[in-house]
């Protein structure tokens, strides 16, 4: 199934897009013991897009992110991240990834922890910090350099978080329901920074989510997953424009959006 047939995309380039073809999933050992988590996945994310995934709990919307992270391996079928696979992505510094807690290293500072990733590269010092600190900047830590995560609030770790992985230097973005830990005000002003971070540093995101809110405001494209075993079930292109202001969520494009994609996974799990 393709997303780029309903978007205008990017000319691909090595790393900048996902592609899953014919991708099942069965963890466990023993008939008994085995549980199916995706079904013959197959669909293509665009060079710098914006690719949301909705479904109900246990669908395999995180599940499909490690894949593409090189975590674990499919029974069937291929991920490829550009015309790599995502091990080799990985291992090339393609790919980055933001999961729903910060995982901040607890004896490091702020610029210690987003530099990181560059220092297990070896490079010298006075490089990865200069890098940390443009991130640290785009992500609106600037002044917190030298603060420690617990004095951080929880926004501001997640900041920290995606500032360490785009200083990595990925075509594409992973995120794990990045807000999900967030209270509601924090949260809906980390989607704003979050679109004004990916449309400064233009990564491909693929985005895990349980808000349809949330899917439709940020996502050029939201797929929508079936429940286990995990198939894609619908996949809506956003055709709401960009840049997005808080005006928009109360547009009828906008509420229509949401509508479709609700009705959808209510129709999957049976809501009457």
């Amino acid at each position: 199934m393709s997303l780029a047939a309903n978007t205008a995309a990017p000319a691909m380039r090595t790393g900048d897009a996902i592609s899953f073809s014919g991708v099942s999933l069965t963890y466990g050992a023993g008939t008994a013991n085995q549980v199916q988590a995706l079904k013959d996945i197959s669909f293509d994310v665009p060079a710098g897009q914006f690719v949301s995934i909705l479904g109900p709990s246990g669908c395999g919307k995180s599940t499909l992110l490690r894949l593409v992270a090189g975590f674990i391996q499919p029974n069937a079928g291929s991920v490829t991240v550009g015309s790599v696979d995502p091990l080799n992505a990985r291992e090339n510094g393609l790919l980055g990834v933001v999961f729903q807690q910060p995982v901040l290293l607890p004896w490091r500072n702020v610029m210690d922890n987003v530099s990181f990733l560059q220092e297990l590269r070896h490079l010298p010092k006075a490089k990865r910090q200069e890098v940390a600190k443009r991130y640290i900047d785009l992500v609106g830590l600037r002044g917190f350099e030298r603060h420690m995560p617990h004095q951080l609030s929880g926004g501001m770790q997640q900041r920290a978080s995606i500032a360490r992985a785009l200083a990595f230097g990925p075509s594409v973005l992973l995120m794990d329901e990045p807000f999900g830990a967030l209270d509601a005000l924090t949260r809906d002003r980390m989607a704003f920074d979050l679109l004004d971070i990916w449309r400064r540093d233009q990564k491909t995101v693929l985005f895990v989510t349980h808000s349809v809110q949330e899917a439709v405001f940020l996502s050029d494209i939201v797929v929508v997953m079936t429940s286990r075993p995990g198939c894609v079930r619908m996949i809506r292109p956003i055709d709401l424009g960009r840049p997005r202001d808080k005006d928009q969520r109360l547009s009828p494009e906008f509420l229509q959006h949401c509508k479709v994609l609700l009705t959808e996974l209510e129709a999957d799990i049976g809501y009457h």
